[in-house]
C-alpha cells in the first residue's frame, strides 16, 4: 500500500503540466501512488501523461471524456489505496519536502487530516486581484477538533478551501465524504466543510508548500456571473440542509454560510440586472437569502461597476 495517493485532473493544461508533475515526482516521499485523470484534453496533455507514465512506475493514468474536475476526482478517489489522499492541480506546484512533512505529522499526531498555506504564482505584473493565502502566526500549530478549528478561522477569516492545502486521511475521508458535486465550480467547499466538521484531530503547519498559478481565463481570474453563483448556491444550500440535520453543527455551519454568501453577494454587484434578479429568486428559493447583510444587498444592487 503506498503512503500517499495523489490525484490529479487534467485538462489543456499542457504548458504547465511538465512542472507540476516534477513537482509530485520529485516528492521527497518516495511511496507514492501517483493518479492522472485525462479530463478529455485536446491540446497535448496527452502526451505528456504518457511520456511521465512511460518514465515513473508509480504513476497510473485514466481517460474519459470531458466531464469536469468534480468527476475526474471522483474517479481518481475510486482508484486511490494509499494511506493518505493528496489533490493536486494540473497547472500548479508543490514544495518537493510538502508530502513527507505532512505525512510524518499525520503519522505521529494520529490526525484525520493535515492543512497548510499557498503561495501565488502570478503571470502577471498586476497583482491587484491575487488573493492572500498566508495566515502563519494567526493559527497556532497544536492539535484541535476540526470543528474547533473551523470556528476559530470563520471568526478570524482566515479558512481557505482549496483541496490542495490538505492531506488527509484516507479511511476518515471515507467516513465523512461521498463525492464531489458533479458540474459545478467551488466544489471544493462541501470538501472543506465535511472534513472540518467530522475530523477529531487536525492540525496547521505554517508553510506555503503549494504553489496556486494565478492565470488569465482560469475559474479564479475569470469574469463572476452565473456558473459561480451556481456553484456556491449548490454547495451553501447542501450545507444549510445538513446544519438542519445535525443541530450541533447548526452555528458554525450557520458562520460559514455568512462567511461565504456575504462575499459572493459583494462580488455579484458586477453582474448584469438580468443576472442579479436570477440570483436573487435563486437565494429566496433555497432559503440563503438571511444570512447576508442589509448592506452587502445593498452594494448587490446599487454599486456601479
Amino acid at each position: 500500500m503506498p503512503e500517499v495517493s495523489v490525484i490529479i485532473p487534467i485538462y489543456n493544461t499542457a504548458a504547465y503540466l511538465r512542472k507540476a508533475l516534477d513537482s509530485i515526482c520529485g516528492q521527497t516521499l518516495k511511496e507514492l501512488e501517483i493518479i492522472l485523470i485525462d479530463d478529455g484534453s485536446t491540446d497535448g496533455s496527452r502526451g505528456i501523461i504518457e511520456e511521465y507514465a512511460e518514465r515513473d512506475a508509480r504513476i497510473r493514468w485514466y481517460a474519459q471524456p470531458n466531464q469536469g474536475l468534480s468527476v475526474a476526482r471522483n474517479r481518481g478517489l475510486l482508484h486511490a489505496t494509499g494511506k493518505y489522499i493528496y489533490f493536486m492541480d494540473s497547472d500548479d506546484m508543490l514544495d518537493t519536502q510538502a508530502l513527507q512533512r505532512c505525512h510524518d505529522l499525520c503519522r505521529r499526531k494520529e490526525l484525520d487530516f493535515v492543512f497548510f498555506d499557498a503561495e501565488p504564482l502570478a503571470e502577471s505584473a498586476d497583482s491587484r486581484n491575487i488573493p492572500h493565502y498566508g495566515r502563519k502566526g494567526k493559527i497556532d500549530e497544536s492539535v484541535h477538533s476540526g470543528i474547533e478549528m473551523l470556528d476559530y478561522e470563520l471568526d478570524n477569516r482566515l479558512f481557505l478551501t482549496s483541496v490542495c492545502l490538505c492531506l488527509v486521511d484516507r479511511s476518515f475521508l471515507e467516513q465523512c465524504f461521498t463525492c464531489f458535486h458533479p458540474g459545478i465550480i467551488h466544489e471544493d467547499h462541501a470538501f472543506a466543510i465535511r472534513i472540518y466538521l467530522n475530523a477529531r484531530r487536525v492540525c496547521y503547519v505554517p508553510e506555503g508548500f503549494f504553489k496556486r498559478r494565478i492565470r488569465s481565463g482560469s475559474i479564479m481570474t475569470g469574469r463572476f456571473g452565473m456558473r459561480n453563483i451556481e456553484g456556491y448556491a449548490t454547495v451553501c444550500a447542501q450545507m444549510r440542509a445538513l446544519g438542519e440535520e445535525r443541530p450541533e453543527w447548526k452555528a458554525v455551519i450557520g458562520k460559514y454560510l455568512s462567511y461565504t454568501l456575504n462575499d459572493v453577494i459583494w462580488a455579484g454587484h458586477r453582474m448584469s440586472p438580468l443576472e442579479k434578479v436570477e440570483t436573487a429568486c435563486r437565494f429566496r428559493r433555497l432559503r440563503l437569502g438571511k444570512y447576508v447583510s442589509f448592506r452587502n444587498w445593498a452594494v448587490f444592487w446599487l454599486k456601479k461597476k
